[in-house]
């Protein structure tokens, strides 16, 4: 009886487990964005840029806003950080998700892009390490 018993809780228990992680795994989906974003704009330049080197891989399986405000704000770090060749490839990722879909950044992301941008003319040209896909971030014209 008591080992009915037993199985029966343990059973439960991987159960609960089970949906814990389904739950988590889908509520947490853009969360290293959110985390990125949070040391970005906590002035944690570096430590954003840690938590984007390591979540890159995800951008793959991210939604259009998710991959805009990832280039975006790992843009705007590299920037801070006086990167302008890293800071322009991901600026102009970030540009060219909002090319394909003006939705992915909200109005206030948007004027970040905008700004780090106009500062990324002022900087010192460096030519950027460029991927397939993506495309080199330079000012708008005045």
């Amino acid at each position: 009886m008591c080992s009915v018993a037993v199985r029966s809780r343990l059973r439960l228990s991987v159960l609960t487990l089970a949906a814990s992680a389904l739950l988590l795994t889908g509520a947490c989906g853009g969360h290293f964005v959110t985390r990125g974003t949070a040391l970005y704009e906590d002035a944690h330049y570096v430590e954003a840029a840690e938590v984007f080197e390591r979540t890159e891989t995800r951008l793959a399986s991210s939604s259009n806003s998710e991959r805009a405000r990832f280039g975006l704000y790992r843009g705007a770090t590299f920037l801070k950080l006086g990167d302008t060749a890293h800071a322009a490839r991901w600026l102009g990722y970030a540009r060219s998700v909002v090319k394909t879909d003006r939705d992915a950044l909200s109005d206030d992301d948007l004027a970040l892009l905008g700004a780090s941008l106009k500062a990324l003319g002022r900087a010192a040209p460096a030519e950027p390490e460029r991927k397939d896909g993506s495309e080199v971030a330079t000012a708008p014209a005045p």
